[in-house]
């Protein structure tokens, strides 16, 4: 106990969005496990909406999260707004923000596509969709970003993707970016399952986390943080 408690033994199991490394938190592992070699640490990271069911189920201590996710039996505390922005290859790409109309008029390519509709920016979309009485049907689904981009850069569909993601050294070159009419964001936040006490490794590494979306903040000052 007296190990755990002093953070030199125990196990810390966090959640991070599936885009970590976009958000600087792909060496969050190193930091926490270079102040704390003696510490175990199981870092997951999956869709947002899982990252939020495995907490509230006890799976998880904590993690960092896209919202909206369902947020019962959870504790949430938003950090800050990322703007979500609509990407095309075409040579026609849209060059005015784009509406819902447009969106799901749109032939578009996905990713998440284990999550599907219970990913939270595809959450807004189908609702924004759904109160203009549309629906969004993408032509492809795919798991990772970094595949639909692909596919967005050789013309073959449109997608949507964070401004952090379309800033990154990495993104493809040829892509149209247009932000939406309606801007959209996704809010990013801190979960923990409600009443639940944090052990002193998870409460360690929450707060390693923030301090590095803190520092992206502060390096990106387009982003928003929520107060």
């Amino acid at each position: 106990m007296r190990a755990r408690n002093a953070l030199e033994g125990g196990t810390c199991t966090f959640g991070v969005l599936r885009n970590a490394a976009y958000y600087d938190l792909s060496d969050l592992v190193q930091r926490f496990h270079q102040r704390h070699p003696g510490v175990t640490v199981r870092l997951v990271g999956i869709n947002s909406a899982l990252v939020a069911r495995s907490i509230a189920a006890g799976e998880i201590e904590a993690g960092l999260l896209v919202l909206p996710v369902d947020e019962t039996g959870l504790t949430i505390t938003p950090l800050f707004r990322d703007e979500v922005l609509y990407a095309s290859g075409r040579t026609d790409a849209p060059t005015k923000p784009v509406t819902t109309t447009q969106l799901a008029d749109a032939k578009l390519v996905l990713y998440d596509a284990y999550a599907g509709w219970s990913d939270p920016t595809r959450r807004q979309l189908r609702e924004r969709a759904r109160l203009e009485g549309r629906t969004i049907d993408p032509a492809i689904e795919v798991e990772n970003v970094e595949t639909a981009l692909g596919l967005v850069a050789a013309g073959a569909a449109d997608t949507i993707v964070s401004r952090t993601i379309a800033e990154s050294a990495g993104f493809p070159t040829g892509i149209t970016l247009t932000p939406f009419a309606e801007p959209l964001y996704d809010t990013i936040a801190l979960a923990q399952r409600e009443g639940a006490y944090l052990s002193p490794g998870a409460r360690r590494m929450a707060d390693l986390a923030q301090q590095m979306l803190r520092a992206k903040l502060d390096a990106h000052p387009g982003r928003a943080a929520v107060e």
